[in-house]
């Protein structure tokens, strides 16, 4: 009985471009010679290979040739291109992410995040897709709907940070112009903003300005561009998660949460980094915890009713009164 012939494999292009770029990331400095045998591929085919793997896969100005070494290697050992996805726990993983930026739609960094999840899932099988998509729709995120953004004044502001320059932008139904360092873009409950630090002798701080009330926004090139402090991020400034914001100080506060299914629910959350619990004799619990989202934190106790009462600092404690007593009398 005759043999049968095989019928020999060849690597279809992603995986081709898998294999160099682990053979890059070695850093071995193999050859485009070395490549091709490596693959199988031909000489052409390699070389419309690195130029993919630069244009494509972001290696542009990290995948280098060593002419003393005849080889390539990467400027930054760390760079490695994303695999596509392999299993169904991944691709339901993927699923889920995309639905977690359905809170984020309506922006191109959404459009493209989602075009990144469609392409590393091409390698699966139908079947396999199938059975994700039936688990990834079966658990839901919920959130405020995302606001339209503007597609320019997104893009520019990419560019801008990008190169620390500074941009000026008509804002809302304010007669001046502004002008400040674009810092970061913060999204919080169905708002994009530009967390930003606005220079004007009256203001000299860091302020946050909403996306859809930005107009005719330009890119001031013709300014030295700006230096970012180290402390730049919004993370590293404000303390507390109670909402998007930064106070001018750092308030010590201390509640008294009566009711235990309140209680239940607050302390499920990190509301601050140093919250800490302490249960009373007449079964209420003393929270206390630092801050310097003086407002958020306000709205935030009246958002509780009468089963979270402020007792320090004095200042939470007056304007808590003051909305308590207000509404009483407007009943």
């Amino acid at each position: 009985m005759a043999k049968e012939k095989i019928k020999k494999q060849f690597l279809n292009g992603y995986e081709r471009i898998l294999k160099i770029d682990h053979l890059i990331a070695a850093g071995r400095y193999p050859s485009v010679e070395d490549l091709a045998q490596a693959t199988e591929a031909s000489i052409p085919t390699i070389n419309r290979d690195l130029r993919d793997l630069r244009m494509k896969f972001g290696a542009e100005g990290i995948l280098q040739y060593d002419r003393n070494r005849k080889g390539f290697y990467y400027t930054r050992p760390s760079f490695r291109i994303p695999a596509m996805l392999t299993s169904e726990k991944q691709i339901i993983a993927a699923q889920l992410m995309s639905n977690l930026l359905n809170l984020i739609k309506n922006t191109p960094v959404y459009k493209k995040a989602i075009e990144i999840f469609n392409s590393l899932s091409e390698n699966i099988d139908e079947d396999t897709k199938l059975n994700a998509k039936k688990l990834s729709n079966r658990i839901v995120f919920l959130g405020m709907n995302p606001v339209k953004v503007d597609d320019e004044i997104w893009t520019k502001l990419e560019e801008a940070m990008s190169k620390n320059n500074y941009v000026s932008f008509d804002y809302l139904n304010y007669k001046i112009r502004f002008t400040v360092q674009p810092w970061q873009l913060i999204y919080s409950e169905g708002m994009w903003s530009l967390y930003a630090y606005n220079q004007m002798q009256d203001v000299k701080d860091t302020r946050f300005y909403n996306l859809p009330g930005i107009r005719n926004l330009e890119i001031v090139k013709k300014a030295d561009p700006f230096v970012l402090p180290p402390d730049f991020e919004y993370t590293k400034r404000a303390k507390g998660n109670f909402r998007r914001y930064i106070g001018p100080e750092l308030l010590h506060c201390k509640l008294k949460i009566t009711s235990e299914k309140t209680l239940n629910y607050i302390k499920t959350y990190e509301w601050a980094e140093d919250q800490k619990f302490k249960k009373q004799e007449d079964g209420s619990t003393i929270m206390t915890f630092t801050t310097n989202q003086d407002y958020p934190v306000l709205g935030w106790v009246l958002s509780h009713g009468m089963y979270v009462q402020p007792l320090e600092p004095e200042w939470l404690v007056n304007e808590w009164k003051k909305n308590v007593i207000a509404m009483r009398n407007s009943i």
